[in-house]
Protein backbone atom coordinates (compact mmCIF):
# COMPACT_ATOMS: atom_id res chain seq x y z
CA UNK A 1 0.00 0.00 0.00
CA UNK A 2 3.09 2.43 0.89
CA UNK A 3 4.57 1.64 -2.25
CA UNK A 4 1.14 2.57 -4.20
CA UNK A 5 1.08 5.66 -2.51
CA UNK A 6 4.37 6.49 -3.67
CA UNK A 7 3.65 5.65 -7.00
CA UNK A 8 0.64 7.42 -7.06
CA UNK A 9 2.96 11.01 -5.60
CA UNK A 10 5.59 10.35 -8.10
CA UNK A 11 3.12 10.35 -11.06
CA UNK A 12 1.46 13.18 -9.94
CA UNK A 13 4.90 15.27 -9.45
CA UNK A 14 5.83 14.05 -13.22
CA UNK A 15 2.68 14.65 -14.36
CA UNK A 16 2.45 18.25 -12.90
CA UNK A 17 6.32 19.06 -14.20
CA UNK A 18 5.75 17.73 -17.73
CA UNK A 19 2.05 20.08 -17.42
CA UNK A 20 4.92 22.79 -16.89
CA UNK A 21 6.98 22.15 -19.28
CA UNK A 22 4.74 22.82 -21.84
CA UNK A 23 3.20 26.58 -21.08
CA UNK A 24 4.90 28.58 -23.17
CA UNK A 25 6.77 31.74 -21.99
CA UNK A 26 5.02 34.87 -21.51
CA UNK A 27 6.24 36.78 -24.62
CA UNK A 28 4.37 33.89 -26.66
CA UNK A 29 1.38 34.51 -24.52
CA UNK A 30 1.18 37.85 -23.80
CA UNK A 31 2.52 41.33 -25.66
CA UNK A 32 1.88 44.88 -24.91
CA UNK A 33 2.92 48.20 -26.01
CA UNK A 34 2.07 51.97 -25.32
CA UNK A 35 0.01 54.10 -26.99
CA UNK A 36 0.51 57.88 -26.43
CA UNK A 37 -3.15 59.46 -27.35
CA UNK A 38 -3.75 63.05 -26.26
CA UNK A 39 -4.21 65.45 -23.90
CA UNK A 40 -7.97 65.67 -22.35
CA UNK A 41 -9.91 69.36 -21.52
CA UNK A 42 -9.57 68.06 -17.85
CA UNK A 43 -5.45 67.90 -18.29
CA UNK A 44 -4.87 64.60 -17.70
CA UNK A 45 -3.31 62.45 -20.57
CA UNK A 46 -5.81 59.74 -22.09
CA UNK A 47 -3.09 56.93 -23.38
CA UNK A 48 -3.62 53.34 -23.32
CA UNK A 49 -1.87 50.37 -23.39
CA UNK A 50 -2.60 47.61 -25.86
CA UNK A 51 -2.74 43.82 -24.57
CA UNK A 52 -2.11 40.68 -27.85
CA UNK A 53 -3.00 37.52 -26.36
CA UNK A 54 -2.61 34.36 -28.20
CA UNK A 55 -5.06 32.76 -29.06
CA UNK A 56 -7.05 30.56 -26.39
CA UNK A 57 -5.78 32.93 -23.91
CA UNK A 58 -7.74 35.02 -21.92
CA UNK A 59 -6.73 38.06 -18.96
CA UNK A 60 -9.01 39.32 -15.91
CA UNK A 61 -11.25 42.58 -15.56
CA UNK A 62 -11.08 44.78 -12.55
CA UNK A 63 -12.09 41.79 -10.63
CA UNK A 64 -11.64 38.62 -12.16
CA UNK A 65 -15.10 36.83 -10.68
CA UNK A 66 -15.06 33.73 -8.97
CA UNK A 67 -10.83 32.87 -9.56
CA UNK A 68 -7.82 34.69 -10.96
CA UNK A 69 -5.85 37.56 -10.35
CA UNK A 70 -7.09 41.17 -9.53
CA UNK A 71 -4.71 43.36 -12.28
CA UNK A 72 -2.72 46.03 -10.22
CA UNK A 73 -0.96 48.79 -12.21
CA UNK A 74 2.09 50.24 -10.20
CA UNK A 75 3.60 53.53 -11.33
CA UNK A 76 5.45 54.40 -8.65
CA UNK A 77 8.55 54.76 -10.83
CA UNK A 78 6.41 57.34 -13.38
CA UNK A 79 7.85 61.51 -13.28
CA UNK A 80 5.55 64.15 -12.73
CA UNK A 81 2.23 62.11 -12.11
CA UNK A 82 -0.16 62.93 -9.84
CA UNK A 83 -2.69 60.10 -10.36
CA UNK A 84 -2.75 57.05 -12.62
CA UNK A 85 -5.57 54.48 -13.45
CA UNK A 86 -6.99 52.43 -15.89
CA UNK A 87 -10.56 53.28 -17.93
CA UNK A 88 -11.60 48.91 -18.14
CA UNK A 89 -13.95 48.92 -21.13
CA UNK A 90 -16.76 46.48 -21.27
CA UNK A 91 -15.25 42.37 -19.91
CA UNK A 92 -17.22 39.55 -21.16
CA UNK A 93 -17.92 36.43 -19.30
CA UNK A 94 -16.23 33.25 -19.85
CA UNK A 95 -16.58 29.63 -17.83
CA UNK A 96 -12.96 28.29 -16.92
CA UNK A 97 -12.32 24.89 -14.91
CA UNK A 98 -15.78 25.17 -14.10
CA UNK A 99 -15.52 28.58 -12.93
CA UNK A 100 -16.94 31.85 -14.04
CA UNK A 101 -13.98 34.25 -14.90
CA UNK A 102 -14.47 38.16 -15.97
CA UNK A 103 -12.29 39.77 -18.62
CA UNK A 104 -10.90 39.52 -22.16
CA UNK A 105 -9.13 38.10 -25.41
CA UNK A 106 -7.71 38.83 -28.44
CA UNK A 107 -6.52 42.23 -28.72
CA UNK A 108 -7.35 44.86 -25.93
CA UNK A 109 -6.99 48.16 -25.66
CA UNK A 110 -7.14 49.59 -22.10
CA UNK A 111 -7.52 53.08 -21.75
CA UNK A 112 -5.12 55.24 -19.10
CA UNK A 113 -6.13 58.38 -17.63
CA UNK A 114 -2.65 60.11 -16.60
CA UNK A 115 -2.68 63.34 -14.71
CA UNK A 116 0.65 65.32 -14.55
CA UNK A 117 1.63 66.71 -11.15
CA UNK A 118 2.82 69.96 -12.99
CA UNK A 119 1.05 70.40 -16.49
CA UNK A 120 3.81 72.29 -17.96
CA UNK A 121 6.25 69.50 -17.82
CA UNK A 122 6.69 66.32 -19.85
CA UNK A 123 4.84 63.07 -18.65
CA UNK A 124 7.92 60.40 -18.63
CA UNK A 125 5.11 57.24 -17.74
CA UNK A 126 6.93 54.36 -16.69
CA UNK A 127 4.97 51.41 -14.80
CA UNK A 128 4.32 47.90 -14.37
CA UNK A 129 1.24 46.23 -15.52
CA UNK A 130 0.73 42.82 -13.12
CA UNK A 131 -2.01 40.71 -13.96
CA UNK A 132 -2.80 37.12 -14.97
CA UNK A 133 -2.86 35.09 -18.20
CA UNK A 134 -5.37 32.14 -18.39
CA UNK A 135 -6.19 29.11 -21.02
CA UNK A 136 -5.59 25.64 -19.41
CA UNK A 137 -3.39 26.80 -16.36
CA UNK A 138 -2.84 30.08 -15.57
CA UNK A 139 0.15 31.93 -14.92
CA UNK A 140 1.10 35.56 -13.39
CA UNK A 141 2.52 38.72 -15.92
CA UNK A 142 4.23 41.51 -15.33
CA UNK A 143 4.51 43.70 -17.98
CA UNK A 144 6.78 46.80 -18.52
CA UNK A 145 5.27 50.11 -19.70
CA UNK A 146 7.52 53.07 -20.66
CA UNK A 147 6.47 56.37 -23.02
CA UNK A 148 6.95 59.76 -22.88
CA UNK A 149 3.83 62.19 -23.13
CA UNK A 150 4.31 65.88 -24.18
CA UNK A 151 2.16 68.17 -25.54
CA UNK A 152 -1.05 67.74 -26.63
CA UNK A 153 -0.67 64.62 -28.66
CA UNK A 154 -3.23 63.43 -30.97
CA UNK A 155 -6.81 62.07 -30.96
CA UNK A 156 -6.13 57.98 -31.29
CA UNK A 157 -9.48 56.86 -32.63
CA UNK A 158 -8.69 53.35 -31.00
CA UNK A 159 -8.81 54.68 -27.84
CA UNK A 160 -11.40 56.21 -27.92
CA UNK A 161 -13.61 53.93 -28.84
CA UNK A 162 -12.46 51.84 -26.17
CA UNK A 163 -13.51 54.50 -23.70
CA UNK A 164 -17.00 54.23 -25.55
CA UNK A 165 -17.44 50.29 -24.59
CA UNK A 166 -17.69 51.10 -21.22
CA UNK A 167 -20.72 48.80 -19.07
CA UNK A 168 -23.78 50.12 -19.37
CA UNK A 169 -26.45 50.95 -17.07
CA UNK A 170 -28.39 48.04 -15.97
CA UNK A 171 -31.36 50.33 -16.07
CA UNK A 172 -31.44 50.46 -19.67
CA UNK A 173 -31.02 46.85 -19.55
CA UNK A 174 -34.91 46.06 -18.23
CA UNK A 175 -33.53 46.46 -14.37
CA UNK A 176 -36.98 47.33 -12.39
CA UNK A 177 -36.26 46.42 -8.47
CA UNK A 178 -32.30 45.92 -6.42
CA UNK A 179 -32.07 44.82 -3.34
CA UNK A 180 -29.24 43.81 -1.06
CA UNK A 181 -29.35 41.65 2.09
CA UNK A 182 -26.51 40.55 4.96
CA UNK A 183 -26.31 37.11 6.67
CA UNK A 184 -23.22 35.76 8.58
CA UNK A 185 -21.52 32.92 7.57
CA UNK A 186 -18.72 31.65 10.13
CA UNK A 187 -16.24 34.17 10.72
CA UNK A 188 -17.54 36.29 7.77
CA UNK A 189 -20.55 37.94 5.95
CA UNK A 190 -22.50 37.38 2.83
CA UNK A 191 -24.01 40.10 1.09
CA UNK A 192 -26.53 39.00 -1.43
CA UNK A 193 -27.99 40.82 -4.24
CA UNK A 194 -31.15 40.30 -6.12
CA UNK A 195 -31.74 42.02 -9.38
CA UNK A 196 -34.73 41.78 -11.41
CA UNK A 197 -34.04 42.31 -14.48
CA UNK A 198 -34.58 40.20 -18.29
CA UNK A 199 -32.03 37.26 -18.87
CA UNK A 200 -29.00 38.80 -20.71
CA UNK A 201 -27.19 35.44 -22.07
CA UNK A 202 -26.98 31.87 -21.39
CA UNK A 203 -24.69 32.46 -18.87
CA UNK A 204 -25.01 35.43 -16.41
CA UNK A 205 -23.02 36.39 -13.82
CA UNK A 206 -23.92 38.84 -10.64
CA UNK A 207 -20.40 40.70 -9.52
CA UNK A 208 -20.86 42.47 -6.25
CA UNK A 209 -17.89 44.65 -5.17
CA UNK A 210 -17.60 47.56 -2.38
CA UNK A 211 -14.97 49.98 -2.35
CA UNK A 212 -12.00 49.66 0.40
CA UNK A 213 -13.17 45.94 1.05
CA UNK A 214 -11.95 42.62 -1.05
CA UNK A 215 -15.06 40.43 -1.62
CA UNK A 216 -14.74 37.28 -2.99
CA UNK A 217 -17.35 36.24 -5.53
CA UNK A 218 -19.53 33.10 -5.14
CA UNK A 219 -21.70 31.45 -8.06
CA UNK A 220 -25.10 33.35 -9.16
CA UNK A 221 -28.37 32.25 -9.51
CA UNK A 222 -31.93 32.59 -11.65
CA UNK A 223 -34.86 32.31 -9.98
CA UNK A 224 -37.59 33.67 -12.10
CA UNK A 225 -36.71 36.57 -13.26
CA UNK A 226 -34.87 37.67 -10.59
CA UNK A 227 -30.88 37.07 -10.63
CA UNK A 228 -29.34 36.49 -7.72
CA UNK A 229 -25.81 36.64 -6.74
CA UNK A 230 -23.58 36.32 -3.70
CA UNK A 231 -20.37 37.48 -1.97
CA UNK A 232 -17.98 37.21 0.87
CA UNK A 233 -16.25 39.52 3.16
CA UNK A 234 -14.19 39.56 6.18
CA UNK A 235 -16.05 40.76 9.30
CA UNK A 236 -14.01 43.66 10.84
CA UNK A 237 -16.06 45.79 13.37
CA UNK A 238 -18.87 46.89 12.76
CA UNK A 239 -21.08 44.86 9.89
CA UNK A 240 -22.75 47.95 9.20
CA UNK A 241 -22.12 48.67 4.94
CA UNK A 242 -23.13 51.58 2.80
CA UNK A 243 -25.59 49.99 0.74
CA UNK A 244 -25.63 53.23 -1.61
CA UNK A 245 -21.59 52.31 -2.11
CA UNK A 246 -22.36 48.52 -3.81
CA UNK A 247 -21.53 48.04 -6.95
CA UNK A 248 -23.46 45.47 -8.69
CA UNK A 249 -22.22 44.23 -12.73
CA UNK A 250 -23.92 41.85 -14.71
CA UNK A 251 -21.28 40.08 -16.86
CA UNK A 252 -22.35 38.07 -20.12
CA UNK A 253 -21.38 36.68 -22.79
CA UNK A 254 -23.02 39.64 -24.32
CA UNK A 255 -20.99 41.91 -22.75
CA UNK A 256 -22.07 43.82 -18.92
CA UNK A 257 -24.01 46.00 -17.56
CA UNK A 258 -23.82 47.78 -14.20
CA UNK A 259 -25.57 49.40 -11.35
CA UNK A 260 -24.58 51.49 -8.57
CA UNK A 261 -26.21 51.03 -5.01
CA UNK A 262 -28.78 48.33 -3.43
CA UNK A 263 -32.15 50.32 -4.60
CA UNK A 264 -33.27 52.17 -7.28
CA UNK A 265 -32.92 55.73 -7.48
CA UNK A 266 -35.20 57.95 -9.47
Amino acid sequence: MKLFRMLSVLAALLGAHAAHAQVPRAAEIVQAEMRSGWLAENGAHLAAVQLRLAPGWMTYWRHPGESGLVPQLDWSGAQNVAQARIIWPEPRLYIKAGFASIGYTGDVILPLEITPQDPSRPVEFSATLSLGVCEDVCIPVDLGLHTVLNGRGMHDHDIAAALDRRPSAARAAGLHHVACSLTPEGRALRLSAQMQMPRRGIQEFLLIELPGQPLRALPSERIGDTLVGHSLMRVSGSPAIDRSAVRLSVVSERGTVVHQGCAMSD
